[in-house]
């Protein structure tokens, strides 16, 4: 009996698993089946994930006192709405105070229409719907404050995503060597200028947050603790000079309009240093008829330099011992190589000396040089060679074009090429490359690297500083260098640039004229016309180059490059004069000059400086201006009146936009510096989205 009883309760468990298994199994089935589509797309919906978060770049800035800035990140924001959070009572009661509130700040709709559009997305159960993109500081505090929005995050729906804006305040000045870094999704990233060769240092460090996906490719941020904040990147200091920038732009630019020429550059660097101070590159558009910055020219462009490079070639003759500046030379105006010739478009000089050939640009330096190495022309490329120009410089900016100087092995190295690479021909030079040579002469021989960086910081702390870079300690002996000066200075004081002398400081230089080659089809009609030198010559401070290419009125490097020299060396030795006396004047002062602007910046500034601070402005107050005491920099209180337009006279330009901003303003600067005069005066009442104009010195 008892056997029977246990038999019974063993099917009867046996049934109850069999029935339960099936039953599983059958469920399965039927969420695989019938409902897998359905359970798949809900779990789709719940999908949470960690998105990049792109750190804001670093501020790219101009060499001065008042950080004036290149290049730097703006925070701009996107708005969104989760529409499902909102309680209904909210909503109902609200909708058209928000709607009417969203049509008089972002006037893209009117208020009938934005509250339809709301209604439309709630019923539709949208929470994450778009209402606007690139919205400034200002007018993310106005929508906060709406109907609705006001109730906070949760309640009010309102979600708010900040992103940072690329903005170059000064437009195309020195848009090129400035220059962008472009993230190229699955491919390299774009670098240009100093954008992308310090994009190590400016990229920052991005963070992560947690996102909810919420349908389709939409994503919802979500507040969570494992979130990890962007790093902004490190600032770079450069050293442009915006006012010697703005100076080389504006010359180059008129002289490529009157003479409808097709693109330009010129380049200013310290003499001491290496360091650039300006560098402008212009290229003409045929479609808009007007002339930007494509393409860096002075860093990328190689190409034939022409008589210019004559200093290279006598540079190399006199150190060998090869020839005196005083020779006698015959320059009868055709110099006739196998069945080719050169000659001096025409001009006979008769018979002089070499320094005369040189200050006269004749092409009987292309005899002297054949006569010098016909039988070893490998010696004349060695003594190129030894100066260091048959290299690239090492630039930090990409896309460094790469010089050509031939070997006389190579199978092109014909007959003829050696008398036309000592005028400047069957060779390739940058117009930066040019530069550094006539750099080294003026710097006594020592032969720098162009850079354009100063140095970087994090904050506070110099993470990177740059010395000037020594490529060459010695290009050539003493005497050469004396002989070499002599002759540069004749160029302007009585051969083909003595147009351009000028008052007050010598110019040393030379010009150069020569046909644009057009690849195997040989020379067309166009010429690029240049002037590389250096002022003032007696002491250098600043060298300098004008490469212009296709000028359609005129041709010679003395009236169509030098004249753009002229004009940067007179205006940059004035500012130079000027800033001289200003720092004689300052040095009477026992405190160095502040401005006005944010109180806590300018804490830390002192305490770093030892300086001391009489501070009588209120506790909470953001905003101070200054004033230069016998025993302290003391510091007031800045008032700002509610409504109206604050005083920004004297901040520098990153407080000055921020507090305008901050009001609703549209701020436009010009120039350079602090804020010396705003367009809209201190005290008038504030008309939201109105333009301001400062301007700066």
């Amino acid at each position: 009996m008892k056997n029977k009883e246990s038999l019974i309760r063993l099917y009867l468990v046996y049934f109850l698993v069999l029935f339960l298994g099936i039953g599983i199994v059958s469920q399965i089935f039927y969420l695989q089946i019938f409902k897998g589509e359905q359970l798949k797309s809900d779990a789709n919906k719940q999908i949470f994930v960690s998105k990049k978060v792109i750190a804001p770049r670093g501020n790219i800035y101009a060499s001065n006192e008042q950080k004036t800035s290149l290049a730097l990140s703006v925070p701009r924001y996107k708005v969104f709405v989760d529409l499902i959070t909102i309680k209904e009572k909210d909503f109902k009661e609200n909708i058209e105070g928000l709607s009417d509130s969203l049509a008089h700040l972002l006037g893209l709709k009117t208020s009938l229409e934005w509250k339809n559009i709301l209604e439309k997305q709630r019923l539709d159960s949208n929470r994450y719907f778009h209402i606007a993109r690139g919205l400034r500081n200002d007018q993310i505090v106005r929508l906060k404050n709406f109907p609705i929005f006001n109730l906070g995050k949760y309640r009010g729906g309102c979600i708010v995503i900040k992103s940072n804006q690329r903005v170059k305040p000064y437009g195309m000045l020195a848009n090129r060597t400035v220059g962008y870094a472009v993230e190229n999704k699955g491919n390299k990233a774009i670098l240009v200028g100093l954008e992308g060769a310090f994009n190590d240092y400016l990229k920052g460090q991005n963070g992560l947050m947690l996102m909810e996906k919420i349908r389709g490719n939409e994503w919802k941020p979500v507040d969570d603790e494992f979130s990890i904040e962007p790093v902004p990147g490190s600032d770079i200091y450069t050293s442009i000079d915006v006012n010697i920038q703005d100076v080389a732009e504006d010359a180059l630019l008129r002289q490529l309009k009157d003479q409808k020429a097709q693109k330009g550059c010129a380049v200013l660097m310290e003499v001491k240093t290496g360091f650039v101070k300006a560098i402008a590159n212009l290229s003409y558009d045929s479609k808009s008829e007007t002339y930007f910055e494509a393409q860096n020219h002075a860093v990328g462009l190689a190409s034939e330099p022409g008589s210019t490079f004559k200093l290279a070639s006598l540079l190399v003759a006199l150190e060998q011992g090869k020839i005196k500046i005083t020779d006698s030379v015959e320059m009868n105006g055709k110099y006739e190589f196998y069945d080719n010739y050169l000659t001096d478009g025409g001009k006979v000089y008769g018979k002089n000396t070499v320094k005369t050939a040189f200050e006269k640009s004749s092409n009987v330096i292309s005899k002297i040089i054949y006569d010098s190495y016909n039988n070893s022309p490998q010696e004349f490329i060695d003594g190129l060679k030894e100066i260091g120009i048959h290299q690239k410089l090492g630039l930090d900016i990409l896309g460094e074009g790469i010089p050509l100087i031939k070997e006389a092995s190579d199978p092109t190295f014909t007959g003829i090429t050696l008398p036309w690479m000592s005028i400047g021909y069957e060779l390739k030079m940058t117009p930066l490359q040019t530069l550094a040579l006539y750099n080294a002469v003026a710097n006594n021989g020592v032969f720098l690297k162009p850079q354009f960086v100063k140095y970087i910081k994090k904050g506070s702390v110099v993470q990177q500083e740059y010395e000037p870079k020594i490529l060459n300690s010695s290009i050539c002996s003493k005497s050469t260098l004396k002989d070499l000066k002599e002759m540069l200075e004749g160029v302007v004081e009585r051969g083909t640039a003595k147009n351009i002398k000028a008052r007050g400081f010598k110019i040393a230089g030379k010009t150069g004229t020569s046909k644009i080659a057009l690849g195997s089809k040989g020379y067309g009609n166009q010429y690029q016309a240049s002037f590389c030198g250096y002022f003032p010559s007696q002491d250098p401070i600043y060298s300098c180059i004008v490469v212009v290419q296709g000028p359609t009125k005129n041709i010679f490097g003395s009236v169509v490059s030098g004249t753009v020299f002229k004009e940067i060396a007179d205006k940059v030795y004035a500012q130079e004069f000027h800033k001289e006396s200003i720092i004689h004047n300052d040095s009477l002062n026992r405190f160095p000059y502040s401005r006005n602007g944010n109180k806590k910046d300018f804490l830390v500034a002192s305490k770093t400086m030892n300086i001391p601070v009489d501070d009588l402005s209120d506790k909470k107050s953001l905003l101070i201006t200054t004033r230069t005491g016998n025993n302290a920099i003391k510091i007031i209180s800045k008032k700002i009146q509610r409504g109206l337009v604050p005083d920004v006279v004297g901040m520098g330009l990153i407080d000055a936009t921020f507090l305008l901003e901050k009001f609703g303003l549209f701020v436009q600067p010009v120039g350079s510096g602090i804020v010396r005069e705003q367009s809209i005066k201190a005290g008038y009442r504030v008309n939201k989205g109105q333009k301001i104009v400062l301007q700066l010195g």
